[in-house]
């Protein structure tokens, strides 16, 4: 039996009869909560291997118990936090789980607010699990659901009595579940999921947990919305002379203060409930000029909601508003809330604007962000390791003078969590500087440099306001386009400087008294601005001013003097925005005029320029980090940016996701990158880590940062030579791989010509009607416009001439790997660039009056009726290899002899060169998906294979006995697959697919013969 459990369970029995003799005194309401954590819970806590007491972690900073000061909570009018919170070494940050102590005087059960009270310290910080106990009694509540008054009580998922902890199988219970080692190796977690989960709770139990689970984040950001939707149509219906961007700015400017108003007070910065008691708009004002002059920053700063002129919002409204956000029912706790979690929330709320329509108020997604599919907010596991990885390793060892000349910045910083991360990284790292450098002492002496940087404050050295202040205003730097984004930022910022504060710090001597408000000012540390765009935009004499307005140009060394003074940024981190050019080409037509110009190409993604742009703006010797897809390393569209990468810095770090998806709103594949913008040494290592499997989760992600040895988890330290990386991939693989890649390469003798002989797809650009197109037009969604279905096409009633436009137009569900069905379900009206004038179909009067319907919508550059890119219409005639630009399992070529005729997203093969039905063997071998796999473009475990990675599969052109043979293979593959297509009976499909697959193993064997593979080869080619 487990030496420690039985240690444990000795323990807990001498306490549990120390409770069973002392009864009667231990429920006197005269013994205190102070007295029952001394006497019973703190004990109960050390037997399950928690180091309550602080016998061996002194570090206040870095102790997996954090308690709270019960003397003090006892004479305040609310408790700041729960009475402990266990964390998990080195994350001290995100607590394990809570546990709320009452005295025994009375039942628990009896007292819901104590349920409420515990399930919000959960709720609010994200945590699933919390304890409430008097030791007489331990209740486990579930915390995922949104706490309500009413349904709290519900919430508890284990019960448990002190005589029942002597009890052999109730204490294993415990003791796996909370014990120190149990934590350790996932016990939470593993009961979160397997005991309670959330689909049988919320089958069961909907309605009493008041709507089901929501976290915090996604739930408050429904409140604020909705709040700014009454704030908007409140503001409107009082003056309906305001526009839309003086709503979108009201709203804001009011949910801000109304959220740090309400900060200060869950943190007892502040001890006068000040929302509750507001009784209309005028006092509203009075009391943001009072903070204003109290705490200075942007969210006071005066605005026209501040001018009499401003007509406010009705008493009435303004007043249950007020009460809603502030009330005792409230479920929101924002002493609790972490602020990286507000940052979340804001980044989300700041997709949106107020938008009036005919007199009616709404609330409506920004243009670019409905572009995007919406607003992708970085996990806080991503951002930590990216800021650890990059400012910390530029601050290890260096002395808080040292820092100060340190600058850090987000060129595209949204609504601030790098920046948060950022300056979270940064006090951290002095308040364990100063905890061990003043280790012994209760005071600094006058003369020492440290004074007024730290004070002793009830047994530990913190940090004053005035040092806080000082590393925000030294190290911390930002820019965004959108003036929102930087106000969100500077709050996120002000309440990260606050969230350690209370009314009693602030007011220490020497804290306000020497910075005359208790706010810095960061206008200069966090612009509003183009990043990607200087002044020198303003030469263009076509733009107007409102244009102008809207690209917001932006210049670093005037907005920065001090940090270019100093050579430029010692860090740039973020999560730069992801956008394709063909769905905002407006952004990219301005950076094209931009100083950037130069590293523009087609087919690229706005967040190059933020690479290119970021080493251009660092000190040598800086760090770069971002969260980026993790298609550019093969993409023809970056070449430009991986030359810059490849000539200008030294790669440090690639971490690949592989197909998890880090965004969970977004379908995006992404991996970190951490580039040292540095140009010395030609050759060098670098750490290159993917995650191999298709099925990930954030366990993964997370096992992979920390380089766990797991067979998901592929980690490499390869040689990087910037010479053979010019105008190249950046991929890497094993040894081994590397040698099989090499000899593979050596062996092609055959390339096939990328302007005769192969050729892209149809690009119609409006094959059917889409939304935007149905909302236009007023038809169905759907409905084809040059793409037709059967029924559709007969519909038109065309004659034989008009028929001779019609062509049989195939899709992926009938191109498979080495087989088309020839049976197409769909029709592409086929016009070249010769049908763009408008009396071009006066002969194909039907295909006329159906073209003319669309005329709105049709963007094509051969419009009214051609279309965008027919091609060269011989590649979709006779033999031809037809290839799938996007393929999930393996590559697919697949050999057709009929006119069959493709859009974009296939490829074509016509050549005379080579035979057909050989290349067709060749090209779905289990060789070239290993090729590709390690030399092509992959989007995770997607294979992309685009024209430029399809040119550059090494083809061997054998001698005529291995074209024969490999052909006839083929030939018998297409002929099996037809077979296949028409069986019915399971037995006779098995037959056939067994069958396909011994013909396809036996064209690998020929391949690899052809390619005079080595057995070692051969086997590491067998592993894909």
């Amino acid at each position: 039996m487990n030496k420690k459990y039985l240690e444990a369970y000795n323990k807990v029995s001498e306490l549990v009869d120390d409770f069973e003799t002392g009864y009667s005194h231990y429920k006197d309401p005269s013994y205190s909560e102070t007295r029952v954590r001394e006497d019973f819970i703190n004990k109960f806590f050390i037997a399950l291997g928690w180091d309550v007491t602080h016998e061996y972690q002194k570090n206040p900073y870095k102790q997996e118990v954090k308690l709270e000061q019960t003397q003090k909570q006892e004479g305040s009018k609310n408790k700041k936090f729960a009475d402990y919170a266990f964390y998990l070494a080195p994350d001290f940050k995100n607590p394990a789980f809570f546990v709320e102590a009452k005295k025994p005087a009375v039942l628990l059960e009896d007292h819901t607010g104590y349920y409420l009270q515990t399930h919000k310290y959960g709720w609010n910080s994200d945590t699933p699990l919390a304890i409430l106990t008097d030791f007489e009694e331990f209740i486990v509540i579930d915390c995922r659901s949104k706490p309500h008054p009413k349904f709290s009580a519900n919430t508890a998922v284990r019960k448990y009595t002190f005589r029942q902890y002597k009890d052999d199988e109730t204490f294993r219970e415990l003791y796996y579940l909370f014990s120190r080692e149990a934590v350790a190796e996932g016990s939470l977690t593993h009961f979160v999921e397997t005991q309670i989960p959330k689909t049988k709770l919320k089958a069961r139990q909907l309605k009493m947990f008041g709507g089901g689970y929501k976290s915090v984040d996604d739930d408050f950001l429904e409140y604020i919305d909705s709040l700014r939707l009454e704030l908007a149509r409140g503001f409107y219906a009082k003056d309906n002379e305001l526009t839309h961007q003086q709503l979108t700015e009201a709203t804001q400017k009011t949910i801000d203060r109304l959220v740090f108003i309400r900060f200060l007070e869950d943190k007892q910065i502040e001890f006068e409930e000040y929302i509750n008691e507001l009784k209309d708009w005028k006092e509203f004002v009075q009391l943001s000029k009072m903070f204003d002059g109290k705490y200075n920053g942007i969210v006071f700063k005066e605005s026209f909601i501040d001018k009499p002129s401003f007509g406010g919002i009705d008493k009435g409204l303004f007043q249950d508003l007020c009460y809603d956000i502030s009330s005792k029912e409230s479920p929101y706790n924002f002493n609790s809330i972490p602020v990286h979690i507000l940052g979340s929330i804001y980044e989300r709320f700041l997709g949106k604007v107020v938008s009036i329509e005919n007199g009616k108020v709404d609330i409506v997604q920004k243009p670019e962000v409905r572009k995007a599919g919406g607003v992708f907010y970085t996990p806080k596991y991503i951002v930590d390791y990216i800021i650890d990885k990059s400012v910390g390793k530029l601050i290890k060892g260096k002395t808080p003078k040292e820092i100060d000349k340190l600058s850090f910045a987000d060129i595209s910083c949204g609504s601030g969590s790098f920046l948060i991360g950022v300056y979270e990284y940064l006090i951290d790292y002095h308040k364990n500087y100063y905890v061990d450098k003043l280790e012994g002492k209760t005071e600094i002496d006058g003369r020492s440099e440290d004074l007024g940087n730290a004070m002793f404050d009830e047994g530990i050295w913190v940090l004053t306001l005035k040092r806080k202040q000082e590393i925000l205003l030294n190290c911390v730097y930002g820019v965004d386009i959108d003036n929102q984004a930087v106000e969100v930022s500077q709050l996120s910022l002000f309440l990260k400087l606050l969230e350690d504060e209370s009314f009693g710090s602030t007011t220490k001597s020497g804290q306000v008294t020497a910075f005359s408000k208790v706010l810095p000012d960061l206008t200069q540390n966090i612009r509003s601005g183009n990043s990607l765009v200087g002044w020198d935009i303003t030469e263009n004499e076509d733009l107007t001013v409102e244009d102008q307005k809207a690209i917001n140009p932006f210049d670093y060394q005037s907005a920065f003097p001090k940090v270019f003074a100093s050579g430029g940024f010692d860090t740039i981190v973020g999560n730069p925005p992801y956008v394709k050019e063909y769905t905002n080409r407006e952004v990219f037509e301005v950076v094209k005029q931009s100083y950037l110009k130069e590293y523009y190409q087609g087919k690229m993604d706005l967040w190059y320029f933020f690479v290119c742009n970021g080493l251009d703006l660092m000190k040598p010797d800086g760090i770069l980090g971002y969260i980026i897809p993790n298609n550019w390393t093969t993409n023809s569209g970056a070449s430009i940016m991986r030359n810059k990468i490849v000539t200008d810095s030294q790669i440090v770090e690639m971490i690949d996701f592989g197909s998890y998806m880090v965004f969970e709103s977004a379908s995006i594949q992404t991996m970190i990158i951490l580039l040292n913008h540095s140009k010395k040494s030609k050759t060098y290592s670098l750490d290159y880590l993917k995650l191999l499997e298709d099925s990930n989760t954030k366990e993964n992600a997370i096992s992979l940062l920390q380089r766990e040895a797991h067979s998901n988890n592929f980690i490499l330290k390869p040689k990087f030579d910037r010479r053979k990386f010019i105008d190249d991939y950046i991929l890497f693989g094993e040894k081994d791989v590397n040698k099989v890649l090499n000899n593979i390469k050596r062996a092609s003798n055959f390339e096939l010509d990328a302007r005769k002989e192969v050729a892209q797809g149809i690009v119609t650009p409006q094959d059917a009607v889409n939304k935007k197109s149905s909302e236009k037009l007023g038809i169905l969604k759907g409905t084809g416009i040059f793409v037709l279905n059967t029924k559709e096409l007969d519909d038109l009633e065309l004659d034989d001439k008009e028929k001779q436009l019609i062509k049989p137009l195939f899709y992926s569900n009938q191109i498979e790997k080495y087989y088309l069905n020839k049976e197409n379900t769909h029709w592409i009206i086929y016009t070249s660039s010769a049908y763009k004038e408008k009396n071009s179909l006066d002969n194909y009067p039907n295909i006329k009056m159906h073209l003319d319907r669309f005329q709105p919508v049709i963007t094509s550059s051969n419009k009214p009726y051609g279309l965008h890119r027919a091609r060269k219409e011989d590649f979709f005639k006779g033999e031809k290899i037809i290839s799938l630009r996007k393929c999930s399992e393996h590559p697919t070529f697949s050999l057709t002899e009929i006119d069959s005729y493709v859009l974009q997203s296939y490829y074509l093969i016509k050549s005379k060169r080579i035979n057909l039905k050989y290349l067709t063997g060749l090209l779905n071998s289990r060789l070239v998906k290993f090729w590709l796999l390690h030399k092509g473009k992959m989007q995770g475990s997607n294979f992309q294979v685009d024209k430029e990675p399809l040119l550059n599969i090494p083809i061997v052109k054998p001698k005529k006995d291995f074209i024969k043979s490999v052909a006839a293979y083929v030939e018998d593959v297409i002929q099996t697959k037809e077979q296949r297509e028409s069986a019915t009976i399971s037995s006779d499909i098995d037959f056939y697919d067994r069958k396909i697959k011994n013909l396809e193993n036996q064209i690998d064997q020929l391949v690899y013969e052809i390619y005079d593979l080595e057995p070692d080869d051969i086997a590491i080619v067998q592993r894909v």
